[in-house]
């Protein structure tokens, strides 16, 4: 169970780190540069078809496709709302179904209906919902409900005043609809950080940040929405991805290679397609199948570990050796499946073919922390490189260390691609990204271009 979230955040973006028992369980990364956009809400204009795919434009230059829904025909100028990000060079995608998600509940200003999340167990748990979801659903306002499992255990009073926040917001959506011309950004959803504390933190659990902004940002969201973790938010200075050693966690999560402690390794390899993992148990061949069998073990616990650490998503294959026992595929995959069992994210331990081979498809919503951090390198194949909005996060901390250290004016030494990425003009503001950087810092900044340096050798002076 996830005790603690760390949130650090910069002018460039944010990341965190869920902490379970010490550990870095789960990290998550958005880029200012390319964001995710889920759950925002736009009137869209009609896009172009190809087929049966159906695009509309969300922006001038942002097109998403249209999820084919059972409902009536959406128009020419529908109502979406983003589903899942941009992936792989992929458009995103959007649904003409609205869903408001909030800490008890999903309400579906559209359509009617009732139910409870599977996950609530408690035969009179699931009673007591049902009935509070239909009375909520039946009021003669509209709208259908789902309730969450953290509504398990919560009161009446609390699940019945966000479904009249809920009702409340769309009012204001839909007033909001009738003055704007498509395409336009109706609604943006919530951010990263203000996703996972409304999604996956217990709550008992508590949140750290590095950021004043981000604190007030936080602090406003939870009053709303998730009123129980008002009191649970503070304010940490220094590194903050320090604690639980949560550097050294992203490091190795980068890594192609993990470790096994009985000798063996995972490799795991994100292609266009799919993520492929192989096992390399590190048993010699003709071990004993008990032997092999335990060296499997411990590879399920560690692939399972990534797979949630590393955020990766879409079609994932695992290579596991081949057992000779008849019912070892399926053990395999109901100890999969156990290990798997407290992630956050839909997930399914779908099959595993007779040599061995074990597909898992987990939903794809913010990007795997590879792809937020590096970039293939042009040319073939030439392998990763940092992102040039990574880099500018990285230096954005160094320089917010340097500052809370006494320095009262930094410059940036850096190569000429990174140069380019802070002259850019930052966001709707007219100001170029170091100069916002100088805003946020509340120091003095400057850029020094180094011809001939590689863009991760950047540095920084002070004065």
């Amino acid at each position: 169970m996830i005790d603690e979230l760390l949130v650090s955040a910069t002018p460039f973006g944010v990341r965190t780190a869920a902490i379970a028992g010490g550990k870095v369980v789960a990290f998550k990364i958005e880029s200012a540069h390319a964001p995710i956009l889920l759950e925002n809400i736009y009137l869209a204009a009609e896009g172009r078809r190809g087929g049966a795919a159906h695009f509309v434009a969300i922006g001038k230059e942002q097109n998403a496709f249209l999820e084919k829904t059972g409902g009536a025909n959406p128009g020419s100028n529908p109502l979406v709302q983003v589903t899942r990000a941009a992936w792989r060079g992929k458009a995103p995608r959007v649904s003409a179904e609205i869903a408001l998600a909030g800490r008890y509940m999903v309400f579906f200003p559209q359509t009617t209906g009732a139910s409870v999340a599977r996950r609530i167990g408690d035969t009179a748990e699931r009673e007591r919902l049902l009935a509070l979801a239909r009375r909520i659903a039946g009021d003669g306002s509209g709208g259908g409900v789902t309730i969450r499992s953290a509504a398990e255990a919560a009161p009446d009073d609390a699940i019945l005043a966000e479904a009249a926040r809920h009702r409340q917001y769309w009012s204001e959506l839909s007033a909001k609809h009738a003055t704007v011309s498509a395409p336009a950004l109706l609604a943006p959803g919530p951010g990263l950080a203000e996703r996972q504390m409304r999604d996956i933190l217990p709550p008992g659990a508590r949140i750290v940040t590095d950021d004043r902004a981000m604190l007030a940002r936080l602090a406003a969201y939870a009053a709303e929405w998730t009123p129980g973790f008002s009191q649970r938010l503070e304010l940490a200075e220094g590194a903050l991805f320090e604690r639980h050693d949560a550097m050294g966690a992203l490091d190795s999560a980068l890594a192609p290679e993990v470790p096994l402690a009985g000798g063996g390794r995972l490799t795991i390899e994100p292609t266009q397609a799919l993520t492929a993992i192989d096992i390399d148990t590190g048993v010699r061949a003709g071990a004993r199948d008990r032997v092999l069998r335990s060296a499997c073990g411990e590879a399920v616990i560690a692939a399972a570990r990534e797979i949630r650490l590393r955020n990766l998503a879409g079609l994932i294959v695992i290579d596991f050796p081949r057992l000779d026992a008849a019912d070892a595929g399926q053990a395999l995959m109901a100890d999969m499946q156990a290990q798997m069992k407290g992630d956050p994210v839909p997930h399914k331990v779908a099959a595993i073919s007779a040599s061995g081979l074990m597909e898992i498809t987990r939903q794809r919503g913010d990007a795997p922390i590879l792809e937020a951090l590096t970039e293939p390198v042009d040319g073939g194949f030439g392998g990763r490189r940092w992102r040039l909005d990574a880099l500018a996060f990285d230096i954005a901390q160094a320089a917010r260390l340097q500052v809370q250290a006494g320095a009262r004016a930094v410059t940036l030494c850096v190569a000429p691609a990174l140069a380019e990425y802070f002259n850019q003009v930052s966001g709707d503001r007219e100001d170029t990204a170091y100069a916002a950087l100088g805003t946020w810092l509340r120091a003095g900044v400057t850029l020094r271009e180094e011809p001939g340096q590689r863009r991760e050798d950047w540095a920084i002076e002070t004065a």
